[in-house]
């Protein structure tokens, strides 16, 4: 059931009461280090700084800046996302996902899927020790 939902201009934000907050990145978004830090501060106070299960979707043509990918790693430590289950739409997507996986490797687990069913599962029967 669902919690609660920010709507920012350029992300939708959905908590859910079975354990997960599901990000949706709108169209023509560019993840930049200014929301990248916006972001942080709405999933600190969602989460109240608890580790969480977080799963990313994408509309048409989003994209994320060089500083934003590095920046991803410097806030990773104080960042509430405890697994990230991203969720593909097309091969951009894909392309940016593998790049950020293998370059900016997260520290947190991670996992990239084709659908949302299969990465909702993921993100709900796994164990991560938080």
């Amino acid at each position: 059931m669902l919690l609660r939902e920010i709507d920012h201009p350029k992300v939708d934000i959905y908590l859910y009461d079975d354990g997960y907050i599901h990000v949706h990145f709108k169209d023509n978004t560019v993840i930049d280090v200014q929301l990248q830090d916006e972001l942080l501060n709405i999933y600190l106070e969602l989460t109240e700084g608890k580790l969480y299960r977080f799963l990313f979707t994408g509309g048409e043509f989003v994209s994320i800046t060089k500083e934003a990918r590095y920046h991803a790693n410097e806030i990773e430590d104080i960042s509430p996302l405890g697994a990230s289950a991203i969720v593909l739409s097309n091969l951009a997507h894909k392309i940016i996902a593998d790049f950020y996986y293998r370059i900016n490797k997260p520290k947190r687990p991670y996992k990239v899927f084709w659908s949302k069913e299969k990465a909702v599962k993921w993100l709900l029967d796994s164990d991560f020790g938080f």
